[in-house]
């Protein structure tokens, strides 16, 4: 069966599709935290070299972060590049999660959102 959805949609379905966050493996996202520091040795990737702060286990402080996009993800199924189930399990593969600090988090969102509305204005 097709369901006709819109990015936002894809975007919400993508983030949540299993129930209590869960990768497609069925491990919570609050178990895999401390695995993906210790991997990156305690180190936020976000944070500028000069002033590299050490993550600690708790997830108000530090968040799991995805290096593409769920929203990449998004354009790809609506682009036909990939399938839902595709999309969905590169999203959740550990060579694109990585644990960020809160703040370094925001700020790259936020960075994003600059961007993309930046793109808007000048295509539109």
């Amino acid at each position: 069966m097709m369901v006709d959805c819109d990015e936002n949609m894809i975007v919400h379905l993508l983030r949540n599709f299993h129930p209590n966050r869960l990768r497609p493996q069925g491990v919570r996202l609050e178990k895999e935290r401390p695995r993906l520091m210790k991997i990156q040795n305690g180190v936020c990737p976000l944070c500028p070299e000069e002033s590299r702060g050490s993550l600690v286990n708790d997830g108000k402080v530090t968040h799991i972060d995805h290096k593409v996009t769920v929203k990449a993800f998004a354009k790809k199924i609506l682009q036909g590049d990939l399938t839902f189930d595709e999309a969905y399990r590169q999203l959740w593969e550990d060579s694109n999660l990585r644990a960020v600090h809160h703040r370094c988090n925001l700020q790259r969102n936020q960075l994003a959102k600059a961007v993309a509305k930046a793109a808007d204005k000048v295509q539109g």
